[in-house]
């Protein structure tokens, strides 16, 4: 037993997401003098130049950087409308219930894209997927800008963004698999969560004000001009990642009886180490001549004519029998899902006497949650590859995705105060009170500080855990935290008016309070759930949810 981590039965096989992390034969030093092991390179970058994890690093950060730009104009899509909905309420002459639902429905939406965003991406790659969905966001955010006083054309708007944005929280995590090491996946994956949750509550905090000065549609002109540079990076900085690579040198997927990273693997070379990737150096020779950038930049440079988009569907919806996927959503993104519906419902909650907060000090209530989710990629950048690495390295050298589930701990030490001090605090707000806006935003800090926090650790922990299937995983998560999203977004109003702020959100922090502790015992027995996985329920279930020919 490692650390804690409950090994399978001594006659099973190798437990895919199980590697060698560290190589002690190759050592270096650090400044102490103290020897260290070398980082092991998983999976091995293959002989082939196209291999997306033998690009240089900027290459890789800078494609990255092209995808989740484009999920983040997308969500401030959202996000532009919640410090002005009591404003668009009064010009459209509606409920503000139906004013809601010009951002809960894109959740719905994206929910929807999700699914056939990941069948395409098998057949087709991901590249002309992100160029389509992007050219989606541009010309839906112009729409919203151009719009007039018809509530269905912006309601058209508004839904049909929420289809380019779900086909990025489909595909993004799996492409930086397809990129990054697992040593280098963490702050990557916080990186996506900062860039999905980051900037959507930065935006209120501006868009409030320029509301109230310019009016509430200057906001997307605005967002237009940003949103058009995401769509050039995507066409010049985002190419192809989708890559198939021999199976011997998937080396955190194969099932065998013995770690595959020590000696040789299928008596070919050793494994590559962290130098292997600083010196772009080759073990062999290349198989397929480099494509140039223009070659690069083509639409379609990846597409699989026998691929059964049946089976792909099916994969799909079969991820539900897999504890981690679930556990994943429970957990990870529960949280996301929670603040979605806060976001939405924040005006109804403010707006009324007896805070009547204008759009600009409504906006300034998403000034703590900016900074907090600053602060938890900050916090996820320094520890999620090191805590990997640091046990590891107790571990006999040999990594567990297990090691990243310590980062689950905010969920219930910051985010279940948080989500029970708001409620309590902002329910004090009387004729005769009025309650503070920097404590109400601090409280509201908290909530997307963890939400960060949770979505990715829970993103990374799966990424590690079962990546020969990571777009059929990604996508299932997305897609049902996208419902719940909608749920949250649609019935949190009508929850409040019922049973008022503070019993709200005491049900909420205490539901997450227990969802949050099932992290206990996937930590424990973690590891024999994918040796069940790998070893029984998947070859029985191989037509449905083993990757065959392409992998993610």
């Amino acid at each position: 037993m490692g650390l804690g981590i409950l090994e399978p039965s001594s006659d099973a096989r190798h437990v895919p997401g199980t590697v060698q992390l560290l190589d002690d034969d190759k050592v270096t030093l650090r400044p102490s003098g103290k020897s260290v092991g070398t980082i092991v390179l998983v999976p091995r970058p293959s002989d082939d130049s196209n291999d997306p994890l033998r690009w240089p690093t900027w290459k890789k950060d800078l494609a990255l950087l092209s995808m989740t730009m484009s999920i983040t104009v997308g969500g401030i899509q959202d996000s532009l409308l919640s410090s002005v909905n009591g404003v668009v309420q009064a010009e459209f002459q509606l409920p503000i219930l139906k004013i809601e639902n010009l951002s809960s429905y894109p959740l719905l939406a994206s929910g929807v894209a999700c699914v056939f965003a990941s069948v395409l991406a098998r057949v087709v790659g991901k590249r002309p997927i992100y160029l389509f969905s992007t050219t989606i966001l541009l010309v839906t955010v112009i729409w919203s800008a151009a719009i007039g006083t018809n509530y269905d054309s912006f309601f058209a708007a508004r839904f049909i963004s929420g289809l380019g944005l779900g086909a990025y929280e489909a595909l993004v995590l799996s492409s930086i698999g397809d990129m990054y090491f697992v040593h280098q996946r963490g702050k990557r994956v916080a990186f996506l969560n900062i860039m999905s949750l980051g900037p959507i509550n930065l935006a209120p905090v501006l868009s409030g004000y320029v509301a109230d000065k310019y009016g509430w549609r200057t906001n997307f002109w605005i967002l237009t001009a940003f949103t058009a540079v995401g769509w050039l990076l995507v066409i010049f900085a985002c190419p192809e990642t989708r890559f198939v690579r021999p199976a011997m040198f998937e080396i955190d997927l194969v099932c065998e009886d013995r770690l595959p990273i020590v000696g040789d693997v299928n008596g070919t070379k050793p494994p590559a180490t962290e130098e292997t990737e600083d010196s772009g150096a080759t073990t062999s020779q290349t198989l397929n001549s480099k494509r140039t950038y223009w070659q690069e930049l083509k639409p379609f440079t990846y597409i699989d004519r026998s691929s059964n988009s049946l089976s792909h569907l099916l994969r799909l919806f079969a991820c539900v029998l897999y504890p981690a996927v679930i556990w994943s959503f429970l957990v990870g993104s529960t949280y996301s899902g929670w603040f979605s519906g806060l976001s939405i419902t924040i005006a109804q909650i403010f707006s009324p006497p007896p805070s009547s907060y204008t759009p600009t000090q409504l906006g300034r209530l998403n000034a703590f949650p900016a900074v907090g989710a600053l602060f938890s990629f900050c916090l996820l950048a320094g520890l999620a590859d090191l805590t990997a690495t640091f046990f590891a390295r107790r571990n006999g050298n040999i990594y567990e995705p297990e090691f990243r589930l310590c980062l689950i701990a905010p969920g219930l030490l910051v985010g279940v105060p948080g989500l029970a001090l708001f409620g309590w605090y902002a329910a004090l707000a009387t004729p005769d009170h009025q309650i503070s806006w920097v404590l109400i935003s601090f409280l509201y800090g908290l909530i997307i500080f963890t939400t960060v926090t949770q979505q990715s650790t829970s993103f990374a922990y799966l990424l590690d855990a079962h990546r020969d299937i990571s777009i059929e995983t990604a996508v299932f998560v997305v897609m049902v935290r996208n419902f719940f999203s909608f749920a949250a977004g649609k019935f949190l109003g009508p929850w409040l008016v019922k049973e008022g702020t503070a019993r709200t959100f005491y049900t909420i922090a205490g539901l997450q309070a227990g969802l949050v502790l099932t992290t206990v015992p996937l930590y424990v027995w973690g590891k024999k759930i994918r040796a069940f996985v790998a070893t029984e329920f998947g070859p029985r279930m191989r037509f449905l949810v083993v990757a065959g020919k392409g992998r993610s």
